[in-house]
């Protein structure tokens, strides 16, 4: 989260709902957001569609039936709470939720009644009706934060889902509501924004540089609209200007008939083609694919505009890293003190081994699928009297521990982004309170009644950073009590249980069916946070003090502590204090 000047507005103090919606925008699109603050992988349009795919590989023998339940039910809690699908749906809901989760209603009659709300909630008409929805909302004149942080998530959801790229809409709210020429008068200027995102498709036209291999293959290339030359006269503009020329033995790698809605989409769709031809290179020549430079021209042939483009961010590596110093350091912390026994040692490589053949591939699909095995390959066997599924088992193993530390993150963004938008005045409200670190002492201003005053000065101090004003007072509310923490840790889990389950059909339409849902570059960087949460907790708990000496010992000790904290969450008539905000903080676990 990060505040930018509103120099370019003509009137902020009228247009609040705009500005709100400009700032949750950047930090929905900001590719090192945690997962939490990022857009969601399915709205209700594209969960209905998803159901109905399901059924389809439930026929074909690729998912098994009882994976359709699961989908269903986040449907129905999709549809109670998603305000564009309400009123798009002519039905009475409470008899789409009985017909849904009724498990005496056959398959056929819950495809039925899926099929009924994929026609009326079909993605161009979610989108049209988001829109709607969202201009009404913005140019309300009252604040209307809550309703507007709802259906601008299902927006960018829906954007991405109808072929724009996140980089794309990221760099045109930035350019829209903070560096361009343009002013911004009130809220009514939403219309503009998003008359952006009425365009159809262009047809793009992509230049690479690569290895003399392809004039070899030049035959093979031309099926898939891919041509190979060494004369750059040929093309429609001037490639000169653009520090494009041939090095030495280069040749041109031209792509054409490339229809996207924006240039990223477009070098993307043409990086799919160049992969999907040096894989099939492969099969004849093992010991390496087709050279060529990522870097490009991205040309579009309906106005005749060039973007030179790079290598964009591999999705694997949109986490937050340590700085190579601070690597190193760990790194050497953790041979020397790691104390996991031979067997288990060598599980938890074998892990790692996994996530770095994920991290080295460019590949879409090979990632998912080193990330799921590195996950079942760290996973402790199931025992052979328990009566559940694998993948329920995954879920009950992994959920301990992101539930441990999922306020912990939360907390720690939080005061990252106190502290970037203004260090000075966040550290004189929390000077004098006590605990061991700024973290401990902003839960304690936020929780505790004593600190009213201070927590009133800081809120009256954000002025018209509102994203960061509602996430303040959204977690004010949430640390009034213990319950709320537990009802939002039951939340988050029901969300990842549900994400998890995403994760493994994923992962077997790309193994057993040949397909990569839409939305998989998403569920790649869920599933890189839940494995780097689950190896970073086993590696705090098997160096110094040494808690545990075995990965079974891990998954036990990271159960045991979350019953224990949740338990004390839950408990009737729980209390926040000095002491036990202390616990919360600072639980001594993963």
């Amino acid at each position: 989260m990060r505040y930018r000047s509103t120099r370019k507005w003509d009137a902020v103090q009228d247009s609040s709902n705009l500005l709100y919606f400009a700032q949750l925008i950047e930090e929905l699109l900001f590719d090192f957001s945690l997962d939490t603050y990022k857009p969601s992988a399915m709205n209700t349009s594209l969960l209905c569609k998803e159901a109905l795919e399901t059924i389809f590989e439930i026929d074909e023998g690729n998912i098994k039936k009882p994976n359709l339940q699961h989908i269903l039910d986040e449907l129905c809690v999709n549809l109670s709470k998603d305000i564009v699908s309400n009123k798009l749906i002519n039905l009475d809901s409470g008899a789409i939720f009985a017909g849904l989760k009724n498990p005496k209603s056959s398959v056929h009659d819950k495809k039925v009644i899926t099929e009924l709300l994929a026609r009326q909630t079909e993605l161009n008409k979610y989108k049209s009706t988001n829109e709607n929805l969202l201009k009404s909302a913005i140019s309300c004149p009252e604040d209307n934060f809550s309703e507007i942080r709802s259906l601008t998530r299902s927006y960018i959801t829906t954007l991405i889902n109808s072929g724009y790229s996140s980089k794309h809409i990221f760099k045109l709210a930035q350019q829209y509501f903070y560096y361009g020429s343009n002013r911004i008068s009130s809220n009514e200027a939403i219309q503009e924004f998003l008359a952006f995102f009425s365009k159809k498709a262009d047809e793009y036209h992509i230049l690479y540089r690569g290895s003399p291999v392809f004039e070899s293959i030049a035959p093979s290339c031309s099926r898939f609209d891919i041509a190979i030359t060494k004369d750059g006269s040929e093309f429609n503009v001037d490639i000169s200007k653009y520090n494009f020329a041939l090095r030495k033995d280069e040749v041109y790698i031209s792509i054409t008939k490339v229809n996207a809605k924006d240039v990223y989409v477009a070098k993307q769709r043409a990086d799919e083609r160049l992969e999907l031809l040096s894989t099939l290179y492969t099969l004849f020549h093992h010991k390496e694919h087709l050279p060529y430079l990522a870097d490009c021209l991205v040309i579009n042939n309906t106005d005749n505009s060039v973007h030179k483009s790079k290598t964009t961010v591999n999705t694997m590596h949109k986490c937050i890293d340590h700085v190579p110093v601070k690597a190193s350091s760990k790194l050497n912390k953790f041979v020397s003190d790691f104390s996991l026994e031979r067997t288990s040692f060598k599980k938890f490589t074998r892990s790692a081994e996994l996530h770095s053949l994920a991290l080295a591939s460019d590949s879409t699909e090979n990632q998912m699928i080193n990330l799921w095995i590195a996950i079942e390959s760290i996973i402790p066997a199931k025992s052979d009297d328990d009566n559940i599924s694998n993948i329920e088992h995954i879920i009950n193993s992994l959920t301990p521990f992101l539930s441990m530390v999922y306020l912990d993150r939360l907390i720690a963004r939080l005061t990252t982004d106190l502290l970037n938008w203004n260090k000075h005045e966040f550290l004189a409200q929390i000077s004098g309170i006590n605990g061991s670190g700024l973290a401990e002492k902003l839960v304690k201003l936020m929780a505790l009644s004593e600190y009213e005053e201070r927590r009133n000065r800081l809120i009256e101090s954000f002025n018209d950073f509102h994203l960061l004003s509602d996430r303040f007072n959204y977690f004010c509310d949430i640390l009034s009590s213990p319950a709320n923490v537990a009802s939002l840790i039951d939340n988050h889990n029901t969300r990842v249980s549900w994400q998890i389950r995403r994760i493994y059909r994923a992962r077997n339409l790309i193994v057993h069916s040949g397909k990569t849902p839409s939305y998989t570059k998403i569920l790649i960087e869920n599933t890189h946070d839940y494995l780097d949460v689950v190896m970073g907790s086993l590696m705090k708990l098997a160096t110094k003090p040494k808690e545990i000496q075995s990965i079974e010992q891990g998954f036990k000790y990271a159960e045991l502590s979350y019953l224990s904290f949740y338990k004390w969450l839950s408990a009737k008539g729980a209390q926040f204090d000095d002491a036990s905000i202390t616990r919360i903080i600072d639980k001594k676990v993963i």
